[in-house]
């Protein structure tokens, strides 16, 4: 019988474990209920498991191998390989100190990109109003029967770390006119579809990344979507804020962040090949994309944990309020 070694931080609805077979052999074990949230939880757990196995056989090396999947009791659990030299790329990245650390990375992250997005699949341009239907309208309304997320709607103004902003769901009519002006670009291909540094793993010494977790419902499958998960990991800093509790007061929300030499130098990095290689168009549509990662997650952190779902409201609606005097900044008109 297989026995649990170490318990990894969970995520949306699943556990993930360290596990050794009775041949010693180590393994790791995502396992999800089959009876509570399926929708968030199962579902979302099953799209990973599909994910895993057809990128495994397509892209070689940069994705875990499924060993075996199945059902116990009320689990269904599926287990993949374990790299026991890796470490997870967030804990990397933010206690690096020297540039050429990050820059390594950077060029891996890089290259299994460019394989991952090397197949151009064509698609159109009004997907995006499927996109901001279900994946921004949808998970607001999951979350509308809240009682604390519907107490905070009353407020006509957000003060985020000091800085006023107005509420997303104020604002949500110009979000989705600059969607759908600045998505010009759609062509899709194969994504990971949830390629945060929390997602990957590192193996230093061979300067290798390893893809974990990927994630199937998009709607939109687009190199720009991939870029913007990248940008909630350095630029909106997900992970620095979500292993952390904010303190919210009336309109209020309050989390200072350590500083990190790491997720600063890498963010400058993508943000400079995101402008080197993509339009101004494209660009604005990946950090719209990057707060649209926000809106999404709301209703798993509302099955979890009410206050990180108020947190990344509000973090959602300063996001914006920075995006759009940027976009005024670069020329755009008036939303």
């Amino acid at each position: 019988m297989a026995k649990v070694i170490r318990t990894y931080k969970g995520g949306s609805l699943s556990a993930t474990c360290l596990m050794r077979n009775e041949d010693g052999k180590l393994f790791v074990r995502k396992s999800v209920s089959l009876i509570e949230n399926r929708e968030y939880g199962f579902q979302r757990w099953y799209s990973q498991l599909k994910r895993l196995q057809r990128y495994s056989a397509l892209f070689p090396g940069l994705f875990p191998r499924v060993i075996r999947f199945g059902k116990d009791n009320e689990i269904a659990y599926f287990d993949i390989e374990y790299f026991e030299s890796a470490i997870n790329a967030q804990e990397y990245i933010e206690q690096c100190q020297q540039d050429s650390e990050v820059d390594e990375f950077f060029i891996s992250l890089i290259n299994i990109m460019s394989i991952l997005h090397k197949t151009e699949i064509p698609s159109n341009a009004e997907s995006m109003e499927l996109y901001l239907n279900e994946e921004i309208e949808q998970r607001l309304k999951d979350c509308s029967k809240n009682k604390a997320f519907i107490d905070f709607l009353k407020y006509e103004e957000i003060l985020f770390n000091g800085t006023k902003a107005k509420p997303f769901l104020s604002v949500l009519d110009e979000y989705k006119i600059l969607c759908k002006q600045c998505y010009v670009s759609p062509t899709e291909t194969f994504t990971h579809g949830n390629i945060t540094l929390e997602n990957m793993l590192y193996v230093v010494g061979e300067k290798r990344i390893i893809l974990i977790d990927p994630y199937e419902e998009n709607i939109i499958d687009s190199v720009l979507a991939e870029y913007s998960q990248l940008l909630q990991s350095t630029n909106s800093k997900y992970e620095m804020y979500n292993c952390r509790n904010a303190t919210v007061v009336d309109n209020k929300i309050v989390l200072t962040l350590p500083k990190s030499f790491g997720i600063e130098y890498l963010n400058e990095k993508i943000l400079q090949h995101i402008r080197n290689t993509y339009s101004q168009n494209d660009y604005i549509v990946v950090r719209l994309l990057e707060i649209s990662q926000f809106i999404r997650m709301l209703p798993f952190k509302m099955a979890v944990d009410e206050s990180k779902m108020i947190f990344f409201y509000g973090l959602a609606s300063y996001l914006f309020e920075l995006l759009r005097e940027e976009y005024i900044a670069l020329g755009g008109s008036e939303i």
